[in-house]
């Protein structure tokens, strides 16, 4: 659950910020994107053309000495964006100011975005519906700030918006504000409040949170990459996969102990073993966590699932997806799909069946900004599909959350 809140205050613990009082060469960086991204990228111009590219590219040079570095670095994001690559991005975070942060964690349920997380100072807005920001409604917000990334589907605005509607920076990149103190228009208790913020760093000693009580099953290991338990009464084997990777198959740049991650081939013959030596009524596997690392674990475990005969019939197994699911998660999800008779239920995933992937990087030469880029295309599917849409799709509501209620998990159970 932990690793979970703290999704919601990534742009919140950027203590790492540090603005380079040179002036950035903003044309060489500009000239070396232009060569080198097609020519490392497996193909950038699947959606749009080089040309595209180019005039782009040039278009931001001529203005970029009316800008600051910061909305430079945005405005190259806003164009690699446009060219429908999710895995190919620039990165922003040297350019962002961490005393420029609202102290709120939001949260998109079903029923809207809700300030899950916030300071002491604040904690009047605590469990409350966010409405509007200096009076432009949320989802006009919303559209702006799904410009930034490469936006395949709504469930990757509902994973990356309430990320960065905190950051000051962005509200003024687009015109939504102007000073430091922002007006926010909230729904608590069936009332309106209007409420004053100002940025303000959110820490381990200020910050108060709405944890869901009691805390549902999804929540209470989703720091660890995978793990299972069975439920003796409801007799139903519950196997959470978190991260595509292991000791086996290690995290791209780890530099830890490799030996000390978990092993996936133990991992995998405790599944199967436990499957065979039992007869579950259903066999549950969870991905609405998993942003992906290497597939083919999974896909070796899903084979040999799949080989099983108590898992043929329909109704035995099932597979929760989420709009956190994406990259290798979703061949994975796909390898379910295809190969076996799981029913798929939850919410429609942020990643596409087929999608561009494997990142390298490279650095710019002035700003030092990382650029990451896709070098190899996954195929799962012969249709165009933008997300993977669940047999069964469940969305939960606030109220859900905070009292500890998993509707997804409990239709299964009734199934």
């Amino acid at each position: 659950m932990k690793n979970l809140i703290l999704l919601t205050l990534l742009f919140a613990c950027l203590t790492a910020f540090s603005q380079n009082n040179e002036k950035t060469d903003w044309n060489a960086d500009i000239e070396y994107i232009k060569v080198e991204l097609p020519k490392c990228h497996y193909n950038l111009y699947m959606l749009k053309s080089e040309q595209d590219f180019y005039n782009g590219l040039d278009d931001i040079s001529k203005i970029q000495d009316q800008l600051s570095d910061f909305e430079v670095a945005v405005k190259l994001q806003q164009l690699i964006a446009t060219f429908g690559d999710s895995h190919t991005n620039l990165s922003l975070n040297p350019f962002l100011d961490y005393n420029k942060i609202l102290p709120i964690g939001l949260m998109w349920f079903s029923d809207g975005l809700w300030v899950q997380s916030t300071t002491k100072s604040n904690e009047t807005i605590l469990g409350a519906k966010l409405i509007e920001i200096n009076g432009y409604v949320i989802s006009e917000i919303i559209d702006s700030l799904s410009t930034i990334s490469a936006i395949d589907n709504q469930a990757s605005v509902k994973t990356s918006t309430p990320k960065i509607i905190p950051v000051i920076q962005f509200l003024e990149y687009f015109g939504f504000v102007a000073q430091p103190e922002i007006k926010l228009t909230l729904e608590k208790d069936g009332e309106t409040l209007e409420y004053l913020i100002h940025p303000e760093q959110m820490n381990r000693n200020n910050v108060m949170r709405v944890l869901p009580n009691p805390t549902p099953l999804c929540y209470q290991n989703t720091r660890l990459p995978f793990w299972s338990k069975v439920l003796t009464k409801e007799n139903v084997f519950y196997i959470q996969y978190n991260k595509c990777w292991s000791r086996e198959y290690p995290p791209s740049g780890y530099k830890g102990d490799i030996q000390k991650l978990p092993s996936f081939s133990d991992f995998h013959k405790a599944i199967v073993d436990s499957i065979q030596q039992n007869d579950y009524d259903k066999v549950v596997f969870d991905f609405r966590f998993n942003g992906g690392g290497n597939s083919y674990q999974g896909t070796k475990l899903i084979e040999e699932l799949s080989t099983i005969d108590k898992l043929k019939s329909k109704g035995n197994l099932y597979v929760i997806t989420g709009r956190d699911s994406y990259s290798s998660a979703i061949i994975n999800i796909m390898d379910f799909k295809n190969k076996t008779n799981a029913i798929l239920v939850g919410e429609e995933t942020s990643g596409k069946p087929n999608h561009l992937g494997e990142i390298r990087s490279f650095k710019l030469p002035s700003s030092a900004l990382i650029l990451q880029y896709s070098t190899k295309y996954f195929k799962q599917t012969d249709k165009d599909l933008k997300t993977i849409t669940p047999d069964k799709e469940i969305e939960p509501s606030f109220t859900d959350f905070k009292n500890g209620y998993d509707p997804i998990f409990e239709w299964i159970l009734k199934q």
